[in-house]
């Protein structure tokens, strides 16, 4: 199919944890061409989101969550966002502006703060 070296040369180019993800990159990549085009504004625009939800794929595979004591449904549901959102630098409160604006859940300031104090340590 590919030559080796050249996989790993451009999952070194792409900052990408494995040859698996590299793969996933270059097919997404022809859909997109097939779906969009290939002029340099549709080529740019859509390596660049590619590349971004293939490394926010990494980062949540990697991050390990504790929901062994959560009891609250919508914490599960949105654990990796959560945090994801955390690491971006948001508190609590902005958090639960996130979730009601864009996914129209209620949620407490505090049962959010208490889940990713929990997650701390």
């Amino acid at each position: 199919m590919f030559k080796k070296h050249k996989i790993k040369l451009l999952q070194k180019q792409l900052n990408l944890k494995n040859e698996a993800d590299t793969i996933r990159f270059l097919a997404r990549l022809e859909g997109w061409i097939k779906a969009q085009g290939n002029t340099k504004k549709s080529l740019l625009y859509g390596i660049s989101k590619i590349i971004k939800e293939l490394h926010q794929d990494e980062i949540i595979q990697n991050t390990t969550i504790n929901l062994k004591d959560v009891k609250n449904p919508i914490i599960k549901k949105y654990a990796n966002e959560i945090i994801e959102l955390y690491k971006q630098g948001l508190g609590s409160r902005k958090i639960v502006q996130h979730l009601k604006e864009f996914h129209n859940v209620k949620i407490s300031y505090m049962t959010i703060y208490k889940f990713l104090k929990a997650q701390d340590g």
